[in-house]
């Protein structure tokens, strides 16, 4: 029964990833009606519209559809969060495997340890904040290529030494098996143990520990879009005639970005950022009813 949850929740990602990538392809963006008038060509609404069946989940204050904003950004949140996820946990894997050893240490692994207790979100907030803000009215200092680059950077290194920790202390318990001693002593070379015999043992615990990992990247960029730091980049604009306010937006359209750039208006237009909420809500409960299938037949 878990397995049909892992089908199912792995169709649902792969169904948003395609219908994200395609959509856009097949139709152009709707263009932002500023004013709606009616057949008599009388003004009727101002932006932001409410749901209605030209604009099904309603449009913001620029007059954005903010279907379409949904379908569009939804590639760039799961790619993001994968490409991240999968590089944590290849490099994490890599030095875990083989350097399993120096964890066990008393330097190395207090000072790993330190960092279960630094939130990620702070050391990326601190090491991003400088090279995607910038002032009104002044050039953003990287493109969009650039700023994903050092974004999928950073995501990953934060969360390095708490999961390279987790994989050696998961290797170090493979090693105690009866057969490993076995292994080593009819001479087994270290690649063909870590292969052979570690490997099959670690991988289906990996697989559990990619989804938790997956659901943490999208928290972690999630804390990053209530401080305005958007997957891509992040517009300033002035919100006011003399630069009172600044207003921010997210230039790719993900899902983290609409919530993280609209959450004010929780308390004027909800819908505007209840459908957000509601998209990033569905997508970790698909996640970790993936994670809890596959979590229930590795332990069968």
């Amino acid at each position: 029964m878990k397995f049909k949850g892992v089908l199912a929740g792995s169709s649902i990602l792969l169904v948003i990833l395609a219908v994200s990538i395609v959509w856009p392809l097949v139709k152009a963006e709707p263009a932002v009606q500023v004013f709606l008038y009616d057949e008599a060509g009388k003004l009727v609404d101002t932006p932001p519209y409410s749901p209605s069946e030209e604009y099904w989940l309603g449009a913001d204050r620029e007059g954005n559809d903010l279907f379409y904003t949904l379908v569009a950004g939804a590639k760039w949140t799961l790619l993001f969060a994968l490409t991240v996820t999968t590089l944590r946990v290849l490099i994490s894997v890599i030095i875990g495997l083989f350097s399993r050893r120096l964890f066990s240490t008393v330097w190395v692994g207090g000072f790993m340890q330190a960092f279960n207790y630094i939130p990620q979100s702070l050391l990326a907030i601190i090491w991003l904040a400088p090279f995607l803000l910038y002032e009104l009215r002044t050039k953003p200092p990287l493109d969009l290529g650039e700023t994903l680059v050092l974004q999928i950077v950073v995501l990953t290194l934060v969360g390095i030494p708490t999961l390279t920790r987790m994989v050696a202390e998961t290797t170090d318990h493979i090693y105690t098996f009866e057969f490993m001693e076995s292994a080593r002593i009819l001479g087994g070379s270290r690649w063909h143990i870590a292969r052979v015999h570690v490997l099959p043992h670690l991988l289906p615990r990996m697989a559990v520990l990619y989804g938790r990992q997956l659901v943490q990247v999208l928290t972690l960029i999630l804390h990053l879009a209530i401080f305005h730091i958007f997957l891509g980049g992040t517009i300033i604009r002035s919100g006011q005639e003399h630069d009172q306010f600044n207003n921010y937006y997210t230039q790719t359209f993900e899902w983290a970005g609409l919530i993280g750039s609209r959450y004010e208006e929780l308390l004027l237009e909800p819908f505007i950022i209840f459908f957000p909420v509601m998209a990033y809500s569905l997508l970790i409960l698909v996640i970790n009813m993936i994670v809890n299938g596959i979590e229930e037949k590795t332990t069968l």
